[in-house]
């Protein structure tokens, strides 16, 4: 039993040991920073993300407009449609539930959200 029990004790102290190495999202305060953010992982999306797998269907042109709240650890909490730039509703809905599942790289303050107002164009 002694036998099994050191390799097990010896491993889990050095689990414990090693310090954790995963980076630490950055918090923003401030209003035009989480307009700043949001506009650039957007942008980031259309390019290389859900957005670009959305952009491929041949409905999906023009200018769409969204307020988007963010909430804690950069989760989006609603995602309210301004103005649609198509008619077809299965478009528009799976364009919301790829905006609502969307994971920002940074946290507000616990409790805190803020709302921006956001344009993807789609040529």
């Amino acid at each position: 039993m002694m036998k099994t029990a050191a390799p097990i004790m010896l491993a889990w102290g050095l689990a414990l040991a090693v310090p954790a190495t995963g980076q630490r999202k950055a918090e923003l305060n401030t209003q035009a920073a989480v307009d700043e953010q949001v506009g650039n992982a957007l942008a980031a999306e259309k390019v290389r993300g859900k957005l670009a797998e959305l952009a491929s269907e041949p409905g999906l042109r023009g200018s769409f407009i969204f307020d988007i709240t963010v909430g804690d650890k950069g989760t989006v909490v609603t995602v309210f449609p301004v103005e649609w730039g198509t008619d077809d509703i299965p478009l528009r809905n799976r364009l919301k539930s790829c905006l609502m599942g969307i994971r920002f790289d940074f946290k507000v303050p616990k409790g805190k959200r803020f709302k921006t107002r956001q344009t993807l164009v789609f040529p």
